[in-house]
């Protein structure tokens, strides 16, 4: 009597197959290694100093805090920026020096002035409608400059005392 024959032993994976997936399955892992948090933003920093141009400063004018305040409806989303103070000479409130940036500014003042912000060469970007002594610059949208750029705001009336907010875009 015959013995009975074994089965066919179970199809294997041609070698090409095998040699096609190889570098599929490492790309895959590759992949899936590079895929991770994008590194933490940096620390947030405190808001620039405030700085004065004359320590004389009346007390009619609005605080820091106060004006701050209302950045949650005059920028919301962004963060604070600058805490300025000046007179007649153009205050740097935000420098891009690693990226573009984005601003809105609000200020208050002693006397009615026409607020500006200008950038590095001196052209304006927002302006204030008419004389006041508070308002909002980039107030219908935010004022951007390209990376190096400077924003300063400048005040046109000359022996008036001007307090300068910003906020960023993050």
């Amino acid at each position: 009597m015959a013995s009975p024959r074994p089965s066919p032993p179970p199809p294997r994976l041609p070698a090409l197959l095998v040699r096609e997936l190889g570098p599929f399955v490492l790309l895959l892992c590759a992949c899936g290694a590079a895929v991770r948090e994008p590194p933490s933003p940096a620390p947030p920093t405190a808001p620039a100093a405030v700085t004065s141009a004359d320590a004389a400063v009346p007390d009619t004018l609005a605080s820091f805090d106060t004006l701050a305040a209302r950045g949650a409806s005059l920028a919301p989303g962004m963060r604070e920026a600058a805490r300025k103070e000046g007179a007649d000479a153009a205050v740097d409130l935000v420098k891009a020096d690693t990226r573009d940036a984005c601003v809105r500014v609000a200020f208050v003042a002693t006397a009615p002035v026409t607020a500006k912000l200008v950038d590095h060469a001196g052209n304006v970007l927002a302006a204030s409608d008419a004389p006041a002594t508070d308002g909002v610059l980039g107030a219908k949208g935010p004022v951007c400059i390209r990376k190096g750029d400077v924003v300063r705001a400048q005040a046109d009336a000359a022996g008036v005392h001007v307090r300068w907010v910003a906020w960023e875009a993050p």
